[in-house]
């Protein structure tokens, strides 16, 4: 869920930056951490060129359970960002004000701007042992947006109340707009157990720039579709990310809430591949760098670690 590049620089984290040493260093994992995708299902070229099935993703909420669940995400996005002042988000009154949190952080892989850019793949982890405390703490991880100007993010979120795969409409209203929870039923069917799901988000028209999220049923060895969109993208941007990212206030004792909620929890994305012109390849340096990367100092986490396992088709975090 990132915005113009320029916004992070303004936050807490930045001093954070100052004091670090580059982009996120690779670090021994704690010993007791527990690797909630240690078996990372496969999804190599083949399954990411895979056919739609023609159905929607099991377990999706309606749309006004979606709006219920997760509108309050998309107001800190939008008081974050100052997105509020433009096309259909409203302004004055209209537009809902929320403490802004003490950090943003991310880190990741990057995808470069380029002319044909129409999709990404990747197969991320999720957690249903993290538990967020904080109500200002929301955490992004992964979290997959295509270059190519796309209408559409898929976001793995965790905040207090939610646990989901969710999409977020770029084009249109600039907010959520689907979300499936992650329970039994999910993990079960999206992930076969492996403790990962397989997400892509690919162009499916370029003349109405329609983009469809969709996630790897292992079931039928189909993609079910979770989100589709058309329009003009109105953050503007031409590149993209599938990284770890997110919101966070620090307590007292300098330490971010969001480090107490992903303690010991290893989250990770594998075999991260872009599109372009209809053509799959895995993330290399030459689609894709570290553009949004902070040190972990930025996280406020003393314990976190992070890896580029290979670049840039597997990054994995810790804590």
């Amino acid at each position: 869920m990132r915005s113009l590049k320029s916004t992070v620089a303004v936050l807490a984290a930045a001093a954070a930056m100052v004091l670090g040493c580059g982009p996120g260093t690779a670090t021994a994992s704690p010993a007791n951490a527990t690797h909630t995708a240690a078996h990372l299902r496969v999804a190599d070229v083949g399954v990411c060129s895979t056919a739609v099935s023609g159905r929607t993703v099991r377990g999706a909420l309606s749309q006004q359970e979606v709006h219920s669940r997760l509108s309050s995400l998309t107001a800190q996005h939008r008081e974050r960002y100052g997105i509020a002042a433009k096309g259909p988000l409203g302004t004055g009154s209209n537009a809902v004000r929320l403490p802004l949190v003490d950090i943003h952080p991310a880190q990741g892989t990057a995808f470069k701007a380029a002319s044909g850019a129409d999709g990404a793949c990747a197969t991320q982890s999720v957690s249903t042992q993290l538990r967020v405390q904080d109500g200002y703490t929301t955490i992004y991880t992964p979290t997959l947006y295509p270059p190519g100007g796309s209408c559409v993010e898929l976001v793995t979120v965790y905040t207090q109340s939610v646990r989901s795969v969710s999409a977020w409409d770029w084009c249109r209203s600039v907010n959520f707009a689907a979300s499936v929870p992650i329970d039994s039923s999910f993990l079960n069917t999206y992930t076969g157990g492996s403790g990962a799901y397989t997400g892509r988000v690919v162009r499916t028209s370029a003349s109405s720039n329609t983009w469809s999220a969709a996630l790897y049923n292992y079931s039928t060895g189909r993609w079910d579709t979770l989100f589709t969109q058309s329009g003009t993208n109105q953050s503007g941007r031409t590149d993209g990310w599938d990284i770890e990212e997110l919101y966070s206030t620090i307590g007292s004792s300098g330490r971010a809430y969001s480090c107490d909620a992903m303690a010991g929890l290893a989250f990770e994305s594998s075999n991260i591949s872009v599109r372009n012109n209809g053509a799959w390849s895995a993330a290399t340096s030459a689609n894709s760098d570290t553009h949004y990367d902070q040190p972990n100092s930025a996280f406020y986490c003393p314990n976190r670690s992070f890896q580029m396992v290979s670049a840039y088709d597997h990054w994995k975090a810790v804590g």
